[in-house]
């Protein structure tokens, strides 16, 4: 496990060169931090303990060019947060990240990086495809790549317009800049036809983690929030601890002895969307890769596991009154200790907080699981290299090194400069923020959710909402059998592949 952000924090220490500013206590301040690179190590140097520093060389051999070659995007124009380009550096961290990045991979591969935007959300994302199908009939003007919303990479590679990634040497799939999930869990017929990581800023943003209020902890419990983080270091941080940290949190605030949102409350939740996270969680999957290439309905969906969370967490969520889900969010206004949510939480709803609060991982299913799990919600970005893509070996080094740079710079300054804000522990929330992102699950079944009319979602997520684990059973017997035929369908699509 490469702890990056630990280190970027702590770089000032290890490399004196670096230090560019000094520490200030005011918390107003509104200068961009300095974004700081990961160093390439030196010709000759121990590259093994460099990389245990989270540390790596330039994944791109230094005399490969191919100079004069245009590199072409399309992209999804309405994507939440910037990724792509950007028009000129401005002083913010994550928009000079991205802005050098480009521009030192034209710079060393002597290409030009040519974006081409067109909306591609989940409301758009059938045109977006159609566009995609499209440009790869354009011959000479096709696209390289296609940079879409998330449901969008697994449908084209069914169209079998994806090139598989694992036939160019120059991508190397170890390396932490890819999540190790993506070869573990999305190999279809030996091969990866879509990718996302830290390439992806908006999958930064979308990883799911658990939020929690630091003060309101501490004045309820009377305990140090250190005792949260031990938790999560020892293993024990799970959907137990969670429930036994959230009650006798309530609180008749409003005094009309209704749970509402006037009252305080030990865990709260912004919509029905976030249960997704608990499954991810506690290791459950909906779609598996087989071993004849194909996908298969994982046995976790309907299993006794599953039935226990789901008996546990409507108990805890509709019964407790320790537990409240509102479309008006309580947690942004100091009423809630506990939510689940995406990162990007820090930067759309809690600029203006009134309190200090840290981030830990999605608890676990019991502290026998191997490990934390980190569920991605859908607007973050897949990248497929097209089939039509004529100059394919410039692409993949481009994509390499997109990655590359990704991690060693966009990943840091977005934790510095977005993620950063009222944190009171920052070593403390740093590794926390390596653990959550070096966990992250790409589950076949959300992303290929459009063509299984969302039931790798919609059945768990439902059941957690209408407080229907009584009835889980009778959910496999009325849902098993469509599941398996629309995974049937995708498996003749599969068959193009080879």
């Amino acid at each position: 496990m490469k702890r990056i952000i630990a280190v970027i924090l702590t770089l000032s220490l290890l490399i004196p060169a670096a230090v560019s500013c000094a520490e200030t206590q005011n918390t107003e301040e509104t200068t961009a931090p300095a974004v700081t690179e990961t160093p390439e190590v030196l010709e000759g140097a121990d590259t093994t303990k460099a990389e245990e520093l989270g540390f790596y060389d330039n994944p791109v051999p230094a005399p490969t060019r191919f100079d004069g070659e245009v590199i072409k995007f399309l992209y999804w124009s309405d994507v939440e947060n910037p990724e792509f380009f950007v028009e000129e550096q401005n002083g913010e961290a994550v928009n000079d990240a991205i802005y050098n990045r480009n521009a030192k991979i034209e710079e060393q591969l002597g290409v030009t990086l040519e974006f081409t935007g067109t909306p591609g959300n989940n409301k758009n994302q059938k045109d977006f495809i159609n566009k995609c199908i499209n440009s790869t009939q354009s011959g000479a003007d096709a696209h390289d790549f296609f940079c879409g919303y998330s449901m969008t990479g697994a449908p084209l590679m069914c169209e079998g317009i994806a090139q598989d990634l694992t036939q160019y040497e120059i991508i190397n799939f170890d390396k932490p800049w890819w999540p190790a999930s993506l070869i573990s869990k999305a190999r279809i017929k030996d091969g990866i036809y879509f990718a996302s990581g830290d390439i992806s800023t908006n999958f930064l943003y979308m990883m799911y983690c658990c939020t929690f209020n630091k003060d309101l902890f501490s004045s309820v419990h009377v305990q140090d929030c250190k005792v949260l983080y031990d938790l999560v270091d020892n293993q024990q941080w799970t959907i137990d601890k969670l429930i036994e940290y959230s009650t006798g949190v309530y609180l008749d605030s409003d005094g009309d002895t209704v749970l509402g949102t006037g009252d305080r409350v030990g865990f709260f939740l912004c919509g029905e969307v976030h249960y997704d996270a608990f499954y991810t969680g506690c290791d459950l999957y909906t779609v598996v890769p087989a071993k004849d290439g194909s996908v298969q309905l994982s046995d976790d969906l309907f299993s006794e596991k599953t039935q226990n969370v789901l008996d546990k967490l409507c108990a805890f969520m509709h019964s407790s009154g320790d537990a409240y889900l509102s479309t008006t969010n309580i947690f942004t206004t100091n009423q809630a200790i506990f939510t689940i949510d995406r990162a990007q939480i820090t930067t759309k709803k809690l600029t203006s907080a009134a309190f200090t609060y840290g981030m830990l991982p999605v608890p676990k299913y019991n502290a026998e699981q191997e490990d934390y799990y980190t569920c991605m919600a859908f607007p973050f970005t897949t990248y497929v290299l097209s089939s039509a893509s004529t100059h394919s070996e410039a692409a993949a080094a481009t994509l390499e090194l997109m990655a590359y740079h990704s991690y060693s710079s966009i990943t840091p300054a977005l934790f510095e400069e977005a993620m950063k804000i009222r944190y009171a522990d920052a070593s403390e929330d740093s590794r926390m923020f390596d653990i959550i992102r070096e966990s992250v699950v790409i589950d076949l079944g959300r992303l290929l959710t459009t063509k299984l009319d969302n039931l790798s979602y919609s059945l768990f997520r439902n059941a957690l909402a209408k407080n229907q684990a009584g009835s889980w059973s009778s959910m496999k017997t009325a849902n098993s059998k469509i599941f398996n035929r629309k995974l049937g369908d995708i498996n003749k699509e599969l068959e193009k592949l080879g």
